[in-house]
């Protein structure tokens, strides 16, 4: 009996074959037993449908290219069913993603039979795309284990090459079509062991960018929630103070400076629901304000603004600039702006309207440095802080690479102070 030769050339274009369908699976996911599934098969029609087209590609290609090069195709004596045959092997190829093993055993039994029974036919190929196959998507042992099953039809066909040859060199022909067949399965071995080790690193590295951007939403929603607070709490004491003195003014018949009064609180109201209502949509729409996308936010232009809003609610705020304004960024001017905030709205809580309040910024080649301080309470505030607004605000100094003190003053006022970096 004696089998058709393997050509170097045959052997070089099986593995070419095999190079081509590495970059054809998708990720895996193991399942009970050692198996890994192809979980790009339960994606889009799209993905499988191009799946499927390589599959039927790499069994077609695979098919001619074992005929011509493993068998006695091309010398015109391969019995018809022995195509058929070599037809059927190669089509079990097209459900290799979904049964590895089972894929396998039957190209092994395919290959085996074929070897063995009869002298014109000796398939190289297929079992070579199984035994790929396997290595991708299976555990170790069972790549392991099926790799050395394929030395049974590979000592076949070595032992028919060696009994079609003159008996001195039999050894060597056996050896040598050995060597050769087993590198081809060693190679698509290794190959797959390649594979799956490439697309672990793969699912690893995008699991690694789904948590980074896990973390980034995560401090944007910090950051949003940090805005509320600020917001919500200036605004509401800023109204606390107007009602209250509008209650007072309504008891003394002076008319007009209560209707004053309920305007600054619908003033403050109104604005709060516009920072509030663009928090809200931000929240709605993903993406349409990117982290640290602040434009929308406050600058130190606004600065003036806020503090004439204290004035009007009773607390003798004033404002200084000590020094050259620089540029800074405007995450870092969005800091100081919520620090002033904070800080003056801590007046208007716990000092009480009368409390005089000075908001300087000192400009150096340094950077800036912002405080907010003021006297003794001359007045009684609206009530206890819960003491997470300065906490959010020493965070958000640290993430713009500032800091943030704050101070009792010995006759009994209270200084915030708060330093950014020109390169932060």
């Amino acid at each position: 009996m004696t089998a058709p030769r393997a050509p170097r050339q045959a052997v070089i274009d099986a593995v070419a074959t095999l190079r081509t369908a590495v970059g054809t699976g998708g990720t895996t996911a193991p399942t009970p037993g050692g198996l890994a599934v192809d979980t790009h098969t339960q994606a889009g029609p799209d993905r499988r449908d191009r799946r499927l087209l390589v599959d039927v590609l790499l069994a077609v290609g695979g098919c001619v290219l074992d005929l011509v090069a493993f068998s006695t195709l091309v010398a015109g004596t391969l019995p018809g069913w022995l195509i058929g045959y070599a037809v059927v092997g190669f089509a079990a190829l097209l459900w290799r993603r979904r049964f590895p093993r089972t894929v396998f055993a039957i190209l092994w039994l395919h290959t085996l039979y074929a070897s063995t029974f009869t002298d014109t036919y000796g398939p190289v190929v297929g079992i070579a795309i199984a035994v790929f196959t396997v290595a991708e998507l299976c555990s170790a042992r069972t790549a392991l284990g099926a790799l050395v099953l394929t030395l049974i039809p590979i000592g076949v066909i070595a032992a028919a090459e060696s009994a079609g040859v003159a008996p001195a060199l039999a050894v060597s022909a056996a050896v040598a079509s050995f060597t050769i067949l087993s590198m081809v399965d060693v190679g698509a071995w290794a190959l797959g062991r390649w594979s799956r080790a490439h697309r672990a690193e793969l699912a690893l590295a995008q699991e690694q960018r789904r948590a980074e951007a896990a973390r980034a939403v995560a401090a944007e929603r910090v950051a949003i929630a940090r805005d509320l607070h600020d917001v919500v709490s200036h605004s509401v004491g800023v109204m606390t103070l107007q009602a209250a003195g509008a209650r007072t003014v309504l008891a003394a018949g002076k008319a007009e400076r209560a209707t004053q009064a309920l305007t600054d609180i619908e003033d403050a109201g109104g604005r709060a629901m516009v920072e509030l209502r663009r928090m809200l949509d931000i929240l709605r729409a993903p993406g349409a304000e990117e982290p640290g996308d602040r434009r929308a936010h406050p600058t130190l232009g606004d600065l003036e603004a806020l503090v004439d809003e204290v004035r009007a609610s009773g607390v003798p705020a004033r404002m200084a600039v000590v020094g050259q304004p620089r540029e800074l960024r405007a995450s870092s001017e969005l800091a100081i702006y919520r620090v002033v905030q904070e800080a003056l709205t801590n007046v208007l809580k716990h000092a009480g309207p009368g409390t005089p309040t000075v908001v300087e910024l000192q400009w150096s080649d340094a950077g800036l440095t912002v405080q907010v301080s003021n006297t003794a309470p001359t007045g009684r505030g609206s009530g206890s802080g819960s003491g997470y607004g300065l906490i959010g605000l020493r965070e958000r100094m640290e993430s713009v690479g500032g800091t943030l003190t704050t101070a009792a003053e010995p006759d009994g006022g209270f200084r915030v102070t708060a330093t950014v970096p020109r390169e932060s």
